[in-house]
């Protein structure tokens, strides 16, 4: 059977990572470029791109980024030791952290 991948977003915690291997039987891969990513059938990677997780903030948003990124994804912000942390889950995560490195990007003009 043909095998699909999915990043591992960065600021996600290594605990939940093994979680997510081990309750929806994936394999995790690093590419040449250092990237992680999931391994699985497409089934199981759908179903984990709903599993409900914490990630650390990006260095860099500003609370406006943040606040607008939260609101338009329907996450909550958490507090930890590490810093702040989005809590939702991973496919929205990951929307609004590309939506957060946008409005940076665009901020700064690059």
């Amino acid at each position: 059977m043909v095998k699909h991948t999915m990043r591992v977003i960065s600021g996600m915690q290594p605990t939940q990572v093994d979680e997510m291997i081990e309750e929806y039987h994936l394999n995790m891969l690093r590419t040449d470029k250092g990237l992680l990513l999931f391994e699985g059938e497409l089934e199981d990677l759908r179903r984990a791109s709903k599993h409900v997780v914490d990630v650390t903030l990006p260095p860099g948003p500003t609370v406006t980024e943040i606040k607008e990124a939260i609101d338009k994804f329907d996450l909550e912000l958490k507090q930890s030791d590490d810093g702040p942390k989005l809590h939702g889950p991973l496919d929205k995560i990951n929307d609004a952290v590309n939506f957060m490195v946008d409005s940076m990007t665009e901020r700064l003009d690059l």
